[in-house]
């Protein structure tokens, strides 16, 4: 996405997943055929010093060897804005470019801090032709591009969380559900099935659930959570036609992980389960599921 695609020059593959309010730094190495999970770090940072706490986040690991690693850039989902739209009227090629002039109304940038790419469902309703336009602030990204360049970092994609999160999961007969945490405080609900990402949206207006007792959860706290992903499930189902999803996975932060599958579960009359890592990372997960848009783009990697 966006445009960036470079040789891997390096064994480590370092992964910059930044909010508007924090920046992580993940790097992974590869070798003998396997992956290995060996910096997973975050700061606390605002909107005008991002470029400043990846620095500082990046001095602490200068022991290793990282000159000419790939660099992926992951945006949360608070710092692009992604819009379905009718295909544009032009040759493949030139879709992402004029996707910048006619969003206008659409989106809160202006066309001239626009940097935009698209991508596409493997599958929609009958009769329609529609791309997903993402589109990111050019006043942003090319900070990043700067910094990445200055410290002998060689950029190999800048994408979003959305497109990431995907990789993590791969069905083989029916649809499965992963309902996600962000790190920007939201839920997002994706669908997936063996042709790859059908659907996905932010679940908007649901409270965070951290906080609910046992007692709360038993007695319903979960309702308005569970009828935002039932209203998911039925247009996967039915506007899509697609198959009936058979089971859903739970990426949310909750000290009883178990006790919201399970009440999700009886709600929705679905199988849910709790989320579980990639082997190769469970050394040092963040452990609240903030870090899976991060730690997706490793999933390729020999494992």
């Amino acid at each position: 996405m966006f445009g960036f695609k470079q040789q891997k020059q390096n064994a480590h593959h370092v992964c910059f997943q930044i909010t508007q309010k924090s920046v992580r730094l993940l790097v992974a190495k590869s070798y003998a055929g396997k992956c290995e999970l060996i910096v997973n770090d975050q700061e606390d940072a605002q909107p005008g010093n991002l470029i400043e706490k990846a620095a500082h986040i990046l001095k602490k690991y200068k022991r290793l060897s990282l000159k000419d690693a790939s660099v992926s850039l992951v945006l949360g989902t608070d710092c692009y804005e992604s819009v379905l739209v009718d295909r544009p009227m032009v040759d493949a090629e030139e879709i992402a470019e004029s996707l910048k002039y006619s969003l206008d109304d659409l989106v809160s940038l202006s066309a001239s801090d626009i940097v935009a790419d698209y991508y596409e469902f493997p599958e929609q309703p009958t009769g329609q032709d529609k791309v997903v336009a993402v589109v990111a602030s050019k006043q942003l990204l090319k900070p990043w591009v700067d910094f990445l360049e200055g410290n002998d970092l060689s950029l190999a994609a800048i994408t979003v969380s959305e497109l990431t999160l995907p990789s993590l999961i791969k069905p083989t007969s029916h649809p499965e559900m992963v309902i996600y945490q962000t790190q920007e405080k939201q839920y997002l609900a994706q669908i997936y099935t063996s042709k790859g990402l059908l659907f996905t949206r932010i679940l908007r207006g649901v409270a965070a659930i951290d906080s609910y007792t046992e007692e709360e959860i038993e007695a319903g706290a979960l309702e308005p959570l569970a009828t935002e992903l039932q209203r998911s499930v039925d247009y996967f189902e039915s506007h899509l036609r697609q198959a009936p999803i058979k089971h859903i996975h739970i990426a949310i932060e909750h000290v009883k992980h178990n006790i919201v599958a399970k009440s999700l579960a009886q709600m929705l009359a679905v199988e849910c389960d709790v989320y579980h890592y990639p082997q190769w990372s469970l050394e040092l997960i963040e452990g609240d599921f903030t870090d899976l848009p991060g730690l997706a783009v490793f999933e390729e990697l020999p494992q």
